[in-house]
């Protein structure tokens, strides 16, 4: 059973569904997202309370990733025995009682221990949403729909400055962690009640969106690391976190510290960068779906070295704020190429790999995210505190990869947007 195979008001009504179904996806990633960069919203107010110097909060933030990537390998064997809403549950209730127990921490090694608690669990989320999505969607949405959910994720990034900074400074961080916590567990419990995996569970048994496709399936899964395409997705995607986890984490005290800008401006400066980036993710989505996605991801890591490199010039001339707002604004740029990447995995290989292609390419992602704010971090401490020194460090990183794709990213003229089976993998 497929969709043209019923009537209207079936269809309507899965429609319907598609609708809420989105909407708790949607709102699933932005507390994903939000308990993961509270920390980085608010690291000035917890390094004063624990003591703790750039290095440990820089560590902090980064170890998170590394938290989320082991997730990944955790989960991602277990999501094809577990439901979509089962991932959810545990995700939600998991990561919503870390936040609980994380409003409470005493210490450094406290702090450490609970965001590596909370990331194992985030990742579930993630592996929720994405099993949620395909059972609900078509292929032929799946990309816009995905889209979406990573703009949700950048938009709880924004959140996190405008709500969480002011928040923290009328009642506490530990209040602000507390309300993400009491979020959270409430969407934990909301997706337990209403969510249903796809169409077969409200009633349309045997329903399925697609046909399998059986040439596909017999593709084995070592040949994703045969072919260059996966490591020109991995160091895009490195080179797009990487930008993320470095801004968000060290922006706002190298402003506040160097510009001498009021703590009260930090949660407009967050604004800013969230929205850029839900900007950049939009229109980035739209071009690559005109140009070569290799090409896109180039463009990217290019633009990330430029955010980079912006952001090492405000530490060391005077601005204004506009002027610092706006380079704010621009920080977005680096996470254009951010919907290429997908897409481009998708192109290069046969369905039954193209997302475990994905899932690893994260992985590579979420080293990155670790290092670049750690780096960072290491090296304001190590320079006592020269954020220009820093900011340096960030983009010789983003150089690293821009180096790296403009090599191997390299994509002969004639070649096809679309290739067969044969084409993608090597043959056995």
């Amino acid at each position: 059973m497929n969709l043209n195979m019923l009537a209207e008001k079936d269809q309507a009504r899965i429609w319907r569904w598609q609708i809420a179904i989105l909407a708790l996806a949607l709102i699933g990633e932005v507390f994903l997202a939000a308990d993961w960069y509270a920390f980085a919203a608010v690291i000035s107010f917890v390094s004063e309370t624990l003591q703790l110097d750039h290095a440990q909060a820089g560590f902090a933030q980064g170890i998170f990733a590394l938290a989320y990537a082991l997730g990944m390998v955790a989960w991602s064997p277990a999501s094809a025995r577990m439901s979509a809403r089962n991932m959810l549950l545990i995700g939600l209730v998991g990561t919503g009682v870390g936040m609980v127990l994380q409003t409470f921490v005493q210490s450094y090694a406290q702090l450490i221990g609970l965001r590596l608690f909370i990331g194992l669990f985030d990742a579930a989320i993630f592996l929720g949403n994405m099993k949620l999505i395909f059972g609900w969607f078509p292929q032929s949405r799946r990309a816009s729909i995905v889209g979406l959910v990573l703009a949700a994720y950048s938009l709880a990034i924004t959140l996190d400055f405008a709500v969480g900074v002011p928040l923290t400074l009328a009642v506490g961080w530990r209040a602000f962690f507390g309300t993400l916590a009491a979020g959270t567990l409430v969407m934990g419990l909301v997706n337990w009640l209403l969510v249903r995996n796809g169409p077969a569970e409200i009633g349309y048994s045997g329903f399925a969106w697609e046909e399998a496709d059986g040439i596909a399936s017999r593709v084995p899964f070592r040949l994703i690391f045969a072919q260059k395409w996966f490591f020109v997705s991995a160091l895009g995607i490195c080179s797009g976190v990487g930008a993320i986890a470095g801004t968000a984490t060290w922006v706002v005290p190298a402003y506040i510290k160097v510009q001498n800008m009021p703590v009260e401006s930090a949660a407009l400066i967050g604004v800013a960068m969230g929205l850029s980036q839900v900007v950049f993710l939009t229109v980035g989505g739209y071009i690559s779906d005109h140009v070569r996605k290799s090409v896109m991801i180039r463009i990217g890591a290019l633009l990330a070295l430029v955010s980079a490199l912006l952001f090492t010039v405000s530490t060391i001339y005077p601005m204004s704020f506009i002027l610092l707002l706006v380079f704010a604004g621009l920080s977005g740029m680096c996470v254009i190429g951010g919907g290429a990447i997908f897409s481009l995995l998708s192109e290069k290989y046969p369905p039954s790999i193209a997302t475990a292609a994905v899932g690893y390419a994260e992985i590579f992602g979420m080293g990155a995210n670790f290092l670049s704010p750690w780096i960072m971090g290491v090296v304001l401490t190590e320079t006592g505190g020269s954020f220009t020194h820093g900011f340096l460090a960030f983009a010789a990183l983003e150089a690293i990869f821009v180096v790296a794709l403009l090599v191997l990213a390299l994509e002969p003229r004639a070649a096809k947007s679309i290739i067969d089976v044969r084409n993608r993998v090597p043959a056995n």
